[in-house]
């Protein structure tokens, strides 16, 4: 059996991540990599319109988080979703999960990403492609499908293991490999990890860091524990991988999702590092974090720029929110509470809301131009130049 083969016989067998299509109406994931507005200001700094010729791609669907997140904004504004998968397990949650909320905009392929540049597929604006190309035969392969399949000034929110972060995760695997052979069924497997995981020594270095394991397996079940421990192809990247990579396809990185987590000043400000490059700095502030388990970043063509963003300045600049749940989420806190406050991927955010921030705030709706919303704030905050 190929390599290729085991894999999509464990997503038929345990899709991940598990999703129950029964619930859907009762809760809503929303990837980061999926929010729109946030790929729009990471990748072409809010110049790229998301609207009815927006083409969405998820390399890689799985159970559908990001398919069918990026499917509801842009069923919004007429934009169309393509989700590929190896398993028609997966695609099946995907699918269910898709008419439970009625979207008719998300179009599902069963099939490998590589063949993607030959399907006939219109090209896309953004590709999504989370935790899939670190169990590929060939990571590179594809990553140049991605980049042949996006339009001109196209890019795609990539998500890949960290090296570092998850050390004691491939200590684990290798036990795993000599005591739990793919040659038992898989059932006999799971019980043998887990009764391994619960008998470690306080010393053992998974122990020391189980953190980086043990909410993956009580959040995912036996689909979680299997994708982390026992799955069949799984590699990982350093900040010097990942810009090794993207070089060999011909691609450049456009921005880390979290910038700050790549800044080696956040982990340690005395050190001087002045005479590091940009790539040098960012694997130094790896190294210093010592812990990241994931690399998510953005991505686009070498031969293409990133346009930069309005300057703080410019009146004719639409101010928009970059998360899709603003009217669950921001809304009701400037109605009520002195800050506003809320969390973006573990990292907090408290940001003080005075009356002139409150007032400008609740104006904004992303149709809005900046002029526009100080004048309307003129009358009652006079003091206030429209550049301050």
């Amino acid at each position: 059996m190929t390599l290729i083969q085991t894999v999509r016989e464990q997503y038929e067998e345990l899709p991940y991540p598990p999703r129950d299509p029964r619930r859907e109406l009762q809760e809503i994931h929303h990837p980061t990599l999926a929010e729109l507005t946030f790929v729009a200001h990471s990748l072409w700094g809010g110049r790229r319109h998301v609207d009815s010729g927006f083409r969405a791609l998820d390399a890689g669907c799985g159970t559908g988080d990001n398919a069918v997140f990026m499917a509801m904004q842009l069923a919004k504004v007429g934009g169309q979703v393509v989700g590929i998968d190896l398993s028609e397990a997966s695609l099946e949650i995907t699918r269910t999960r898709a008419a439970a909320r009625g979207l008719s905009n998300l179009t599902l392929l069963q099939g490998r990403i590589e063949e993607l540049p030959s399907l006939g597929l219109e090209p896309f604006d953004y590709v999504v492609s989370a935790g899939v190309l670190h169990h590929m035969p060939s990571p590179a392969a594809g990553l140049a499908a991605i980049r042949d399949i996006l339009k001109p000034g196209g890019g795609a929110g990539i998500m890949v293991y960290g090296q570092y972060g998850r050390t004691a995760i491939y200590q684990l695997q290798s036990l795993f490999k000599l005591i739990a052979p793919p040659t038992l069924p898989t059932a006999e497997r799971i019980r043998i990890v887990r009764n391994t995981l619960s008998g470690l020594h306080a010393t053992h270095w998974a122990q020391l860091g189980k953190d980086s394991w043990t909410g993956e397996i009580s959040a995912q079940g036996d689909a979680g524990l299997f994708d982390l421990l026992l799955h069949p192809q799984d590699r990982a990247y350093t900040v010097p991988d990942v810009y090794e990579w993207l070089a060999s396809v011909d691609m450049r990185l456009a921005s880390w999702l979290l910038p700050y987590q790549y800044q080696p000043e956040y982990y340690a400000p005395r050190v001087d590092m002045s005479g590091l490059s940009q790539p040098e700095r960012e694997a130094a502030a790896e190294l210093f974090n010592g812990r990241l388990m994931k690399h998510t970043f953005f991505v686009a063509r070498v031969e293409e720029e990133t346009p930069p963003p309005p300057a703080l300045d410019d009146l004719t600049a639409v101010p928009t929110w970059l998360i899709e749940g603003v009217e669950a989420i921001v809304r009701p806190q400037l109605e009520t509470r002195r800050e506003l406050a809320f969390e973006f991927d573990a990292l907090q955010f408290r940001f003080l809301l005075d009356p002139f921030r409150r007032a400008f705030l609740k104006l904004v709706d992303g149709e809005r131009s900046l002029g526009s919303i100080l004048d309307e704030m003129a009358p009652r905050f006079a003091t206030h130049s429209k550049l301050s």
